[in-house]
C-alpha cells in the first residue's frame, strides 16, 4: 500500500546519477529513489547490514561476511535455532547472528521467499533447468 506522495527535489548532482541509473537499469527515478532511501533507512537502524545484487532484485547481507541474511537465517532453522552451531559454522559474531535474526523478525515476509527459493525441490528444479546436469551425492 501507498501512502500519500512527497515532493523531492533532488540537488543536479544527484538528479544526473539518478537519470544515469534510469538509462542503465530501466527503472523509473522515482522507484529508484524509494529503493535507495529504503535501503539507507535499513542500513541506518540495523548497522551491519549492507544490500547488493542486481538492481531489479537485491538482498540484504551482513557486513564482514559474504553471507546474505537469507544464509544466515536457513542455517539458523537448519542447526536447531542453536547460536553457537551457526557462529561456530559461519564464523560469525554473537552480534552478527542477532543482527541477521533482528533482521529477520522485521522483514520476515522478503527473506522467507528467498528460503522458499532456496527449498525448492530438486524435482522443480530440473523442470525449470532442464539444460542442468544434476549430481546426485549417495550418503
Amino acid at each position: 500500500m501507498k501512502t500519500k506522495p512527497i515532493s523531492f527535489r533532488p540537488s543536479k548532482g544527484l538528479d544526473s546519477r539518478l537519470e544515469a541509473m534510469r538509462r542503465r537499469t530501466g527503472i523509473p527515478k522515482s522507484r529508484l529513489a524509494e529503493q535507495l532511501i529504503d535501503e539507507a533507512e535499513r542500513m541506518r537502524r540495523y548497522p551491519g547490514i549492507a544490500f547488493n545484487g542486481p538492481d531489479h532484485d537485491r538482498g540484504a547481507w551482513v557486513i564482514g561476511t559474504h553471507l546474505d541474511i537469507w544464509e544466515v537465517i536457513l542455517g539458523w532453522q537448519d542447526f536447531g535455532e542453536d547460536a553457537q552451531r551457526v557462529q561456530d559454522y559461519f564464523q560469525i559474531s554473537p552480534r552478527q547472528l542477532n543482527l541477521a535474526l533482528a533482521y529477520y523478525r522485521e522483514f520476515k515476509d522478503e527473506i522467507d521467499h528467498a528460503l522458499a527459493l532456496q527449498r525448492r525441490p530438486l524435482s522443480e528444479l530440473e523442470k525449470e533447468y532442464p539444460f542442468a546436469q544434476v549430481v546426485r551425492i549417495e550418503e
